[in-house]
């Protein structure tokens, strides 16, 4: 009976070997194939799709620096909870190899759009993290619209917080009337604070060059990853990394380029070329209507020029006519009238020497 197991249990192993040796690598390229497939099916059904999307990112980060495109004033933008905020920022993930301090990059890259409030918070935490601040120092409160509170009367009804430089280039501390900070004011902070002045008033709140993803650590910067996670809309169409990613339309979790938020993107980027159009649009008209007012004035000038020498003109002939009528009356001093074109009457001499009328 053993000699009869040891027989099956050889016959097994010829057979298993046989069958190894004459599989086609075609098979076992399918086999492999079809485990990666299972094992993926396997993540899934564990809801481990979310956890590896989040180690495949945070690996590829590692190359990648952040760049502010733009920030844009007047743009809606609904977070993931379906709250509201006013004031946008287009940033990009560029290659760091290849990321410029003036236009970011053009190629590989992906665009994000987040409110500028979390924007601020995220940098200023980084900031905070990265130079050792005070513990006692909060960062994110240059991202929040509070309403600011003077010494003496408390409320003043007006509210500081984040907004985008005049040129959209940055972004800025401001005064608005709300507490949405959407409308800004145009009362300055130093009427409202007794002449002390707002920081970062003209720009420069957060940086606009390239950021690299890893910090002074050699680890990879939280910022990256927090405003990856955090953007509402993304458009990957260029990038070059294929990866698991949640579809917000369909709310599921596909692999490939995130180009969900590609066509909001666009419209919110549309808005500030047109906005500059809108300037120089602004600008052309002025400098038509300066152009005409100078043509005017060339025009006026000629004209009164013209007149000044006809007045001139005529005011030597009526002198001329003057000097010549003199002139003739000298000539006859003898004290015989002569008769001028322009009186009623005729001089004629008499015995005396005196003129009477004719």
């Amino acid at each position: 009976m053993r000699i009869l197991l040891i027989s099956l249990h050889l016959l097994a192993s010829m057979v298993i070997s046989t069958l190894s040796y004459t599989l086609p690598s075609t098979a076992s390229s399918s086999s492999r194939a079809m485990q990666e497939i299972l094992s993926k099916a396997r993540r899934l059904e564990d809801n481990g799709a979310e956890n590896q999307a989040g180690a495949q990112m945070e690996a590829f980060l590692m190359d990648y620096s952040m760049k502010l495109m733009t920030c844009i004033p007047d743009q809606i933008l609904t977070d993931a909870d379906y709250n509201d905020h006013f004031g946008v920022v287009i940033f990009r993930l560029c290659p760091s190899n290849h990321c410029s301090d003036d236009k970011g990059c053009s190629s590989g890259y992906a665009d994000f759009a987040i409110d500028v409030g979390t924007y601020v918070e995220a940098f200023m935490k980084d900031q905070q993290d990265n130079m050792n601040w005070d513990d006692k120092f909060d960062g994110g409160k240059f991202g929040q619209c509070t309403e600011y509170e003077d010494d003496d009367n408390g409320a003043t009804g007006y509210f500081i917080g984040p907004g985008c430089t005049a040129d959209g280039s940055g972004v800025r501390m401001a005064v608005f009337e709300d507490k949405y900070c959407y409308q800004m004011s145009q009362t300055s902070f130093e009427t409202i604070s007794n002449g002390w002045g707002l920081p970062f008033s003209d720009g420069g709140l957060v940086s606009t060059k390239c950021t690299s993803c890893i910090d002074n650590d050699g680890a990879l910067r939280d910022m990256c990853l927090d405003l990856y996670e955090l953007a509402p809309y993304g458009c990957e169409q260029d990038f070059d990394f294929d990866h698991y990613y949640y579809d917000t339309n369909f709310e599921m979790y596909r692999y490939g380029k995130d180009q969900t938020g590609c066509t909001k993107i666009a419209v919110m980027q549309a808005s500030k070329p047109a906005m500059k159009g809108a300037v120089w649009q602004d600008l052309i008209i002025s400098v038509m209507l300066l152009i005409t007012a100078a043509g005017g004035f060339a025009l006026y000038s000629v004209w009164w020029r013209k007149q000044k020498e006809n007045l001139e003109k005529i005011e030597d002939e009526d002198e001329d006519d003057d000097s010549a009528y003199h002139q003739h009356g000298d000539e006859h001093d003898d004290g015989e009238l002569v008769q001028h074109p322009h009186e009623g009457y005729q001089g004629v001499e008499d015995t005396n020497g005196q003129g009477t009328l004719a």
